[in-house]
């Protein structure tokens, strides 16, 4: 009885290490980084492949894309993402909300979190801080008041992109619009369309990234 309480603990705790959520979640290994796409694509060596990495929540401007012109600054954009990764390796951390997909978008690219091995910065963080790219709103993400918050702060400051920038109007002194996650259209607060985790940004930004006015609360 004594052997066999023993062996189902056993059984117990190794079916607990092979399905834990976090194990789908965090990839510990450190990749080599072999090739530069653009400000927000790179390729990395996993297990002897080549597999092509797409920042999560983040949109560097066109430098590389088949059927767009260079946009401005996608040459600084993507040389920037060449600097932070040079001779570089990194590790992933991934997405729930990308698991139905098997954390792939519909180019087959990994969407990932971006950290790099020698000093665990956070790349797709980075690169908005630095203002060589916007927060990618059109789905939803973990980060994503965070990597909107780190845009508008390099707005404000004049980094990169924006450095040419009209000094913006602060954010108490302009109109704000709420969002959902995931949804490019923009509601006045309260709004009945507007889910609990539903976030907001200054009326001037969401044209700028394309939203829509809804229709009903006509903000």
């Amino acid at each position: 009885m004594k052997y066999a309480l023993i062996f189902t603990l056993f059984a117990i705790l190794l079916l607990a290490l092979f399905t834990c959520p976090e194990k789908s979640v965090i990839a510990t290994d450190h990749y080599r980084v072999v090739r530069i796409v653009d400000g927000d694509t790179f390729i990395a060596n996993i297990d002897g492949k080549d597999v092509r990495i797409r920042l999560i929540g983040v949109d560097t401007p066109e430098s590389v894309h088949p059927n767009k012109e260079v946009e401005h600054f996608g040459i600084e954009a993507s040389d920037f993402l060449k600097k932070l990764l040079k001779d570089e390796r990194v590790f992933f951390k991934y997405d729930q909300n990308n698991s139905a997909t098997n954390h792939k978008d519909r180019y087959e690219r990994m969407l990932a979190y971006v950290y790099r091995g020698s000093d665990s910065l956070f790349v797709n963080a980075e690169i908005l801080k630095q203002g060589y790219g916007h927060a990618y709103t059109s789905y939803p993400f973990t980060f994503l008041e965070d990597f909107l918050k780190l845009e508008r702060d390099a707005r404000n400051q004049k980094r990169g992109l924006w450095a040419d920038a009209e000094t913006p109007v602060t954010t108490d002194q302009q109109h704000l619009v709420w969002f959902n996650p995931g949804n490019k259209k923009y509601h006045r607060e309260g709004c009945r369309y507007l889910k609990d985790h539903a976030l907001s940004m200054p009326i001037d930004e969401a044209l700028q990234k394309g939203f829509d006015a809804c229709k009903v609360c006509k903000p």
